[in-house]
């Protein structure tokens, strides 16, 4: 590495000639908590990554400020430090950037005026985010001896190189060492409630808040995507405090679509699940100005073409209430009178949003598919889930089949007969063939829900080289084998993203399927094989009648049924799967 340094040509010869060389004495201490309307002070955003690092710790590296892009070497040695800086051209910089792959820091780095001089702060981004630390520079030791830091600082971290940028850049966040208390309040969890208990504990949490303190309380409600955090748990508040209380949404605080497009030109492409796609600092200081009692001019976000439209007047009330995604994120944990966590499995928060994205955003479901296993579930365990040990209260809002089910707005209406059919009697009867075909259903079970004991199936089917999902809930009292259902075609990327999240196959069935329509009435007959535990098991031939018209069934299946010489009462409402 050392011979890396030595014999790295600069482009110093095309670029302009602007150079500096300074020795200097700097101090870094950890930030306790961010400092008040941090946005007033002047700032920019820095990203930086290196192209070699020595054993000793010298280093290359390259470095845009804004608009302008810099190579630096630079040594250390604790507190002293030379570095030589050069301004190279966008060009240049472009052509170098791909070699410090794997090895960048992203932050916004803003100048905190401090008695007679400035503290830089840095607010890291991306892998980084989280952390937040200070730089205070000198020009001798005795200003130095003479410091007193702020109480918003904390340790101080000058002599630990894993703080170093470039380590940062190389490892990620330092594990801090916790001292025994810290393990111990770290292990306690907040208590849990199912969703009606929790609901009644956190409506007297607030009242005894509103009567004990004069000034306006924030309640902070977080939960992953499709918890129930916003329709279940903070709309219910809102009513009950009506008009006592305003909702701040963090969903108002997305950068836009232009942002996220020109991060994306600068290598730093991010997802809308992650908190560097949202101004946290910004809504920050929001709530605090609101708990306040100071007005805001909050952001209006457009969902359709995600991007901020404009502002409007928000006025301070006594129950603020602060829901979102990353609403118990550090940045905000601490602005929040009563913490809450709204707490749904991968399964219920995978199928609520199947439920809810195929109406209102008129999206395929193959893709919310797709993008639920691939981004969604990764910036959940990344970002949202730990965030749970911040709450106070949490509660259980987990995914009701036999009520929300009913939501997807197709049903099933089966009824099979054990036995088969002559197919010159049929064709005596009327009955037109269909087609022929071999149908192998695997069924899955979730890794966080047993569906046998919840009454729902989540199956693929293949058909030739067609494949198909289809999630059932569960059954309606019926005459019939009733269930609500959606199903659509997959490929081969949404089933890996599918298999993600439910990868425990419990069983196989396979069909031998002759499909007839007599009277507008499909039916089919079936020659079927169970695979279990590696297992085959011949469950016979039968006779299955379907129908997808609700209003349809009732007299029609009825009349092919007594057509076809078959009997109701010995109509079998299992299902092959659970036979």
């Amino acid at each position: 590495m050392k011979n890396e340094i030595k014999n790295f040509e600069t482009p110093s010869q095309e670029a302009p000639e602007k150079q500096s060389q300074s020795q200097k004495i700097e101090r870094k201490f950890l930030v306790k908590s961010l400092p008040e309307n941090l946005e007033q002070y002047p700032h920019k955003d820095i990203v930086q990554g290196y192209l070699a690092i020595a054993e000793d710790g010298t280093e290359v590296r390259l470095c845009q400020k804004g608009k302008k892009y810099f190579q630096t070497v630079k040594n250390d040695s604790g507190k002293n430090r030379f570095e030589s800086e050069i301004e190279i051209s966008e060009e240049q910089f472009n052509s170098l950037w791909r070699a410090t792959k794997g090895k960048r820091v992203e932050k916004t780095h803003y100048e905190i005026p401090y008695k007679n001089r400035v503290i830089g702060l840095d607010v890291y981004h991306s892998d980084l985010d989280g952390l937040l630390s200070a730089e205070i520079e000198f020009s001798n030791e005795k200003d130095n001896n003479k410091f007193i830091p702020p109480k918003w600082l904390s340790k101080e971290v000058t002599e630990d190189k894993r703080y170093k940028n470039q380590n940062l850049a190389l490892h990620g966040i330092p594990k801090q060492k916790q001292t025994q208390a810290e393990q111990q309040k770290e292990k306690i969890d907040a208590p849990g409630y199912k969703f009606e208990k929790g609901i009644t504990k956190l409506v007297d949490s607030i009242k005894e808040k509103m009567t004990k303190c004069e000034g306006n309380i924030v309640i902070e409600i977080a939960g992953g995507s499709a918890s129930g955090k916003t329709s279940a748990v903070t709309n219910t508040i809102k009513k009950i405090f009506g008009t006592n209380a305003l909702v701040l949404s963090t969903d108002d605080y997305y950068y836009g679509k232009t942002f996220m497009d020109a991060e994306a030109e600068k290598g730093n492409k991010l997802n809308w699940d992650q908190p560097e796609a949202l101004n946290l600092n910004l809504f920050r200081q929001h709530l605090a100005q609101l708990k306040s009692g100071k007005s805001i001019e909050k952001p209006i976000y457009d969902m359709k073409i995600n991007e901020p439209i404009g502002t409007e007047k928000m006025n301070p009330k006594k129950l603020i209430i602060a829901e979102g995604l990353f609403a118990l994120d550090e940045k905000l944990k601490n602005e929040g009178d009563i913490k809450v966590f709204v707490d749904t499995g991968i399964h219920g928060r995978l199928i609520r949003r199947l439920l809810r994205d195929i109406q209102r955003t008129n999206q395929k479901p193959a893709d919310i598919l797709r993008y639920f296993s691939q981004v969604v579930e990764p910036m959940h365990k990344k970002y949202i889930e730990n965030t749970k040990k911040n709450a106070d209260l949490i509660i259980n809002n987990e995914y009701s089949p036999k009520v929300e089910a009913k939501r997807s707005g197709l049903h099933e209406i089966q009824l099979k007969f054990q036995g088969t059919l002559d197919a010159d009697s049929l064709r005596k009867l009327g009955a037109e063939k269909l087609s022929t075909t071999t149908q192998i259903d695997k069924y899955y079970n979730p890794k966080d829900r047993n569906l046998i004991q919840t009454g729902e199936i989540l199956r693929i089917r293949e058909e030739g080289k067609r494949k198909t999902l289809t999630y059932k809930g569960p059954k309606i009292k019926s005459q019939f084998r009733e269930r609500p259902k959606f199903e659509f075609e997959i490929d081969a990327d949404t089933e890996n993203a599918f298999l993600n999240i439910c990868g425990d196959m419990k069983k196989i069935i396979t069909k031998e399927r002759t499909l007839y329509q007599l009277d507008g009435v499909v039916f089919s007959l079936d020659n079927v094989l169970k695979n279990e535990d590696g297992k085959n098991v011949n469950l016979g031939k039968f006779i299955e009648i379907r129908s997808t018209d609700r209003e349809l069934y009732s007299e029609k299946i009825k009349s092919v049924i007594k057509k076809l010489g078959l009997n109701m009462n010995e109509g079998v409402k299992e299902s092959y799967f659970e036979m």
